[in-house]
């Protein structure tokens, strides 16, 4: 077989170091925050509602399947599993990077094969913030995407020795938000986003942001995995988890929808960041781990099963819905809560 090329490589690459550095568990985020369980709650499973709608579509839950892959002909497999279960389970399904697709026509199929199994749900492109408005644009129409994610990811670029090293995208952004035909989410890819940060985007006229903290895939950990170069992990040190951004964005938050994502394992950690301001929730590793290992319908019973499990979280704390939820009492551990008082001033 012939060899692809390096941008459909690095994608398979991806795939199997993603995979490889899993984790089961989340130590380092969500645990940090704590819910108290009501005891006498007065409340049933059977009257929890956590509709939502998202892009003007009404949707199961304020949970959506994030970006993850495509570019590739082996990837194809995995996109046409995850828009299936997307459809079966009505969530909103993001794409990886359609970068590969404008270059190299032969993997639009990889992408197109989630529309094809999704005809009527919410789907969102995604693209890098060095493209123009032009390929922009044409990713959505690729899939008839509902919305476009911009990703933003110095610290990943940084990571990779054939990664860019020029990074003055503002501009750039508010061309695409201002020239494409559907609503536009930037988005980090794992590292988080400060308050710093946020503002800087609300002033070019994002009002859709990912926070997409660390907690989830380590794309500094992948990328040091395939650089022989130079050992790039001291970056670590720089990452913000989806905790953290949570916690850290909420002063910056008017007017901006907020998509949380980054190491989502538990259904408690769903309700966690609806508590903490998220508008929606996301994951990736969670489900690329189980499309990975299993088969469609395996991960079909998987996820209807963890989504049910959402709810009986809700009920155990008492919150019929996501207003309720938002003003149940919750405890952070002092290391988070030294963060919080510090980057309150």
């Amino acid at each position: 077989m012939p060899k692809q090329p390096q941008q459909q490589q690095r994608k398979n690459e991806h795939l199997f170091l993603a995979e490889k550095f899993y984790e089961e568990t989340n130590n380092k985020n969500f645990s940090k925050v704590r819910f108290i369980h009501d005891s006498v709650p007065e409340i049933s499973v059977s009257e929890i509602n956590l509709t939502s709608s998202m892009f003007d579509h009404t949707i199961k839950m304020p949970i959506y399947i994030n970006a993850m892959t495509g570019g590739s002909l082996q990837s194809e497999k995995i996109n046409d599993t995850l828009s299936k279960i997307a459809n079966r389970l009505n969530l909103p399904m993001a794409v990886g990077s359609m970068s590969a697709a404008i270059n190299y026509p032969e993997v639009a199929d990889s992408f197109k094969i989630v529309r094809k199994n999704n005809p009527d749900g919410v789907i969102i492109a995604n693209i890098s913030a060095n493209h123009s408005a032009k390929d922009a644009q044409q990713v959505i129409d690729l899939i008839e995407a509902n919305a476009l994610q911009i990703h933003v990811n110095t610290l990943q670029e940084l990571s990779m020795p054939e990664g860019d090293r020029n990074f003055y995208w503002l501009d750039n952004i508010k061309d695409i938000i201002n020239s494409v035909s559907v609503p536009v989410i930037v988005k980090e890819v794992g590292f988080g986003m400060s308050k710093e940060a946020i503002a800087k985007l609300k002033s070019i006229g994002v009002t859709n942001i990912d926070l997409s903290g660390a907690g989830g895939t380590d794309f500094i950990q992948i990328e040091n995995e395939r650089n022989h170069e130079f050992d790039m992990s001291f970056l670590e040190e720089l990452k913000i988890t989806t905790v953290e951004s949570l916690l850290d964005t909420q002063v910056e938050t008017d007017g901006i929808t907020i998509f949380a994502s980054g190491g989502i394992r538990t259904p408690l950690d769903v309700l966690k960041c609806l508590r903490l301001g998220a508008d929606y929730v996301g994951i990736s590793g969670l489900i690329l781990h189980q499309v990975q290992k299993k088969s469609y319908e395996e991960v079909l019973e998987f996820m209807t099963n963890w989504l049910d499990m959402v709810k009986i979280g809700a009920t155990a704390i008492g919150a019929r819905n996501i207003t309720e939820l938002r003003n149940k009492p919750i405890i952070l551990d002092q290391d988070l809560y030294n963060y919080f008082e510090q980057r309150k001033s």
